[in-house]
């Protein structure tokens, strides 16, 4: 509990002399991602606390003075990224320093440069110790596109994965480490793998970039084997392609994406890229189409997904405008019409509101005492009229449409006109096409990220837009800490 202390202490540390603050914490506090055991864990190391923290790992302490003239340093410990053809920084920090490539790996903690160093780099006794910095990890072109892409779309081949937001280091001239230029990723298509030769890692990654830059595209003309480098970021992601990592509940109807990240006392905050994957429940990948051909979609904080059923006991949670209702022992909304025989609840304002540039649907099951006509409207749009028969299951299939105009969708309204004090039930609402049924996601530092800089994160939620039965007592997490996410959009 010494990070909730911290806290608390802090924060009375900015009250007045008669004020005070008592943090208690709402269960037991759990890790998002217990131990940060997946495989695909990269220039990070694992740190425990009370909540997931990673603490980035890439950089070094020298063991002993790096001296001038020579081209071997000396390590306490090399991490697993300080590989062959790294891009290394020595000096003060990340920023301040001389740029060299290791070109051997002598022992399990001391590195051979490709040039002698041009000053003497003191271990200890400095205010500002001297450390060894990742810069960057190899990466090469290994072919180059027809003329009129080739500076445009880059095909690379890389040590690591690599995920959009990563930044590549791009130089016609590799051998002057101060003149590479930084350029970010947009797209990363995986075109395959290869085999490592010697000094490589036993799998290198092939990609198909398209990077953004203020003409979109590079400035020179790259060559088959021109050298060039990833740069050090740290990136954690949860599920291997092709499977789903965290499955959402059958409860959960459509929700909010989001994640928890920042830094907390320890550093400034560290700008975060994330990214997700959803899948339905064969495996498929459904947003596929949304990422131009590549695994991750680049996702903004809160990120609405709409691709979900909604149970009928969520509409026990909406305002009643008409008539009356009550949920019936099997499990389903019963509307009741009134005298006038009408009926009507709406959502009242939905937040956030849902974008209109994709189509999207719903199958609702209904059975109704007499004919009745439905009305459901997604406003602003049109409304949707349906005719039920009496006594027999009808399925009605309301669309939210695609807006010429792009407005935003507000509320939600539905509506029954019928034989005065009827009822009709209503049944779950089953999404009209492939349902997400598990999602992948990843996280990523968009900005350097260093030593002390510890990055607060490892956190993934999802937030039900929607108040049902089940929501009231069930944790949406990661499917494993049992860490309770929230039920409020904010």
């Amino acid at each position: 509990m010494g990070r909730i202390k911290q806290i608390e202490n802090l924060v009375n540390n900015t009250l007045s002399d008669f004020s005070m603050v008592r943090m208690v914490v709402r269960g037991r506090p759990q890790y998002l991602d217990p131990a940060l055991d997946a495989p695909n864990l990269r220039f990070a190391t694992r740190r425990g606390s009370n909540f997931t923290s990673l603490l980035p790992d890439n950089q070094a302490q020298l063991s002993s003075d790096a001296l001038k003239a020579h081209d071997t340093i000396s390590l306490v410990t090399r991490p697993p990224w300080f590989d062959l053809g790294s891009l290394l920084r020595i000096g003060p920090s990340e920023e301040v320093g001389e740029l060299h490539r290791v070109v051997d790996l002598i022992g399990p903690a001391q590195l051979q440069l490709d040039a002698p160093l041009l000053t003497t780099y003191v271990s200890s006794g400095l205010t500002t110790p001297n450390v060894v910095s990742l810069v960057g990890s190899p990466m090469k072109f290994f072919a180059v596109a027809g003329p009129s892409f080739q500076r445009q779309i880059l095909l690379m081949e890389s040590f690591f994965q690599v995920v959009p937001g990563d930044t590549l280091l791009l130089s016609p001239t590799p051998t002057v480490y101060e003149s590479f230029a930084h350029f970010s990723v947009t797209q990363a298509v995986p075109l395959g793998t290869r085999p490592g030769l010697p000094g490589e890692p036993l799998i290198v990654y092939r990609y198909q970039f398209q990077i953004a830059s203020p003409i979109n595209r590079i400035g020179f003309d790259p060559t088959v084997g021109l050298q060039a480098y990833l740069r050090a970021q740290p990136l954690y992601w949860r599920g291997p392609y092709g499977v789903g990592d965290i499955q959402l509940p059958g409860t959960l109807g459509p929700c909010l994406v989001d994640q928890f990240s920042g830094a907390l006392l320890i550093s400034n905050p560290v700008g975060t890229q994330l990214a997700i994957q959803t899948w339905d429940s064969f495996g498929t990948q459904l947003n596929a189409p949304l990422t131009g051909g590549q695994p991750w979609q680049t996702v903004d904080p809160n990120y609405l997904l709409l691709e979900r059923p909604l149970t009928s006991d969520s509409l026990l949670f909406w305002q009643r405008i008409a008539g009356s209702f009550q949920y019936q022992k099997a499990g389903f909304f019963q509307a009741l019409l009134g005298p006038d025989g009408r009926f009507c609840i709406s959502t009242d304002l939905l937040v956030p509101p849902w974008p209109s540039d994709r189509q999207h649907g719903w199958v609702i099951p209904l059975i109704s005492q007499g004919p009745v006509t439905v009305t459901v409207q997604f406003e602003p749009q049109d409304m949707q009229v349906f005719t039920v028969s009496a006594t027999q299951l009808t399925f009605i299939r309301p669309k939210l449409l695609v807006d010429p105009r792009r407005r935003p969708v507000t509320r939600m309204v539905l509506a029954i006109k019928g034989p005065p004090n009827s009822q009709v039930e209503i049944r779950d609402w089953q999404y009209d096409g492939s349902a997400v049924n598990s999602i992948s996601y990843s996280m990523m530092a968009t900005q350097q990220c260093y030593g002390d800089h510890r990055w607060l994160g490892g956190g993934f939620c999802v937030k039900p837009l929607f108040f049902n039965l089940s929501s009231l007592k069930a944790h949406y997490s990661d499917g494993t800490s049992r860490y309770n996410a929230g039920y409020l959009y904010n």
